[in-house]
């Protein structure tokens, strides 16, 4: 079933703004990529709030002058005020609030603030934005919020006018597999991991899903079919901050679904688009886009540093999507999937599901771990190299080895054996103890042995974190 109008998750984030509200807090700041919930979050608070003391304003792509003719008018029907429809200042906008409303705090909401900060030289709307938080003593909250990621980090480097001025920052992610998983509660565990290898934490996708369809069905619906809502989003929203700040679209495609080296993609990328490559790829970090990965016991060697996509619903976008569109045009979709897709899904969940299994101990290993990650090993003696996927590095700087298995069936004793078997092979690891996570179960008595076992059920039993 959709939930396209029920508010989910977000509680900590919840909790952390209203009470800065309650607290009035002279500046906030909210901040994340498009789509992620930022507008819900905000509309969530202030609908408990009393209307008469919300001024709510969504910047437009325009002029600095028509966005303030707007927030003019926006003030002037809240507080029922004719005559600040006219004004033209900022500074006289705040005046007039503060004016009116001595006896009531005032939360004003200036969403998507990067459209009017854009027409003005570097800095200048910050500036005003800074007098403002400045000028007001607890009886206005001025609340900024915007989407794109470089814009808003910007703004809270040292050297901008805003820096330092906010009482709250908060950022906002795409869920995680465990939030995710609330959007879909009624599927089995296998389902709930190959939804989000799938479809990622976007909340605007989440609530497209419907639980009582398959995963196939839901493919068709939001992903195969080029008019759907996810897919233009994916194409038309999510990318639009990339060209934005002038990175080739072609990078993403480069990337796709691997896992490359910084030589790799400059000798795929053209030859005027390599010379900006490592800018480009910075801001694509920045923007929480690509991520950049270097084993944890080899940080430092470019040589085993790669990137990839970060978001689970990108990474199917351009492994299946993106190299294909002019096929699934001209085919069915029960036919694309079954020759395109299906045959290598599992794989590609599996390799969705180590980050899930990471993303597990992120949330559980605490502080008795110094660092999760990949390992990285040679065995020169069989001239071999390689790595292990799921890796903890405990705080006497030994390692835990986990083995992730996206299996339709319970692990057996067999398969047990041989993975623990070639772990044990491997040279120049200080394996302290060995764990093992499958998906759907185990088939024998774990207890039996000394290894830790974590099962599918386990990995979403975690709901009061």
């Amino acid at each position: 079933m959709k939930k396209d109008a029920i508010f989910i998750g977000r509680e900590k984030e919840v909790r952390l703004l209203e009470n800065s509200i309650a607290d009035h807090a002279k500046g906030i700041c909210i901040y994340g990529p498009r789509r992620v919930g930022k507008t819900a979050l905000i509309n969530h608070v202030l609908s408990s709030l009393d209307p008469s003391s919300v001024i709510y304003y969504e910047c437009v792509k325009g002029t600095y002058t028509y966005n303030l003719e707007l927030l003019a008018g926006e003030v002037a029907r809240v507080l029922n005020l004719s005559y600040v429809r006219n004004i033209r200042d900022i500074f006289e906008i705040i005046e007039a609030i503060k004016r009116e409303c001595r006896d009531k705090h005032i939360v004003l909401v200036i969403d998507e603030y990067p459209y009017m900060r854009e027409e003005l030289p570097d800095g200048v709307l910050d500036s005003y934005m800074q007098r403002i938080i400045d000028m007001t003593k607890g009886e206005i909250t001025l609340v900024l919020s915007g989407s794109y990621i470089t814009v808003m980090k910007e703004m809270l480097e040292y050297g901008n006018p805003l820096f330092g001025r906010f009482d709250r920052l908060i950022e906002l992610k795409p869920f995680s597999y465990l939030e995710a998983a609330r959007f879909y509660p009624g599927i089995s565990v296998r389902d709930k991991i190959a939804f989000y290898s799938v479809f990622g934490g976007y909340p605007f996708v989440l609530k497209m899903l419907d639980e009582d369809k398959s995963l196939f069905d839901n493919i068709v619906d939001n992903l195969l079919d080029e008019g759907s809502y996810v897919r233009n989003n994916v194409e038309n929203v999510l990318f639009m901050e990339a060209g934005r700040s002038g990175i080739p679209s072609e990078l993403l495609y480069r990337i796709g679904n691997g896992r490359m080296r910084y030589s790799e993609i400059e000798n795929l990328m053209s030859e005027d688009v390599s010379g900006t490559l490592d800018r480009s790829l910075k801001r694509l970090m920045s923007m929480g886009i690509i991520e950049k990965l270097s084993p944890i016991n080899r940080k430092n060697d470019r040589k085993k540093t790669f990137y990839e996509i970060k978001d689970n619903l990108l990474r199917f976008y351009f492994t299946y999507i993106e190299p294909y569109k002019a096929m699934i045009l001209r085919t069915k979709p029960s036919e694309f999937y079954k020759t395109m897709i299906e045959p290598s899904l599992d794989t590609f969940v599996s390799k969705r599901f180590e980050g899930i299994v990471k993303e597990y101990f992120y949330l559980t290993v605490g502080t008795s771990a110094q660092d999760i990650g990949t390992y990285w090993y040679d065995d020169p003696k069989k001239h071999k190299n390689g790595e292990f996927d799921c890796v903890l590095k405990l705080n006497d700087g030994s390692y835990k080895v986990f083995e992730a298995k996206y299996l339709k069936k319970p692990m057996d004793k067999s398969l047990y054996e041989e993975e623990r078997k070639k772990m044990k092979e491997i040279p120049q690891l200080d394996i302290s103890s060995y764990g093992f996570v499958s998906s759907s179960a185990f088939s024998f008595d774990t207890q039996s042995y000394p290894d830790t076992f974590i099962d599918g059920e386990a990995l979403y039993s975690l709901e009061n974190l």
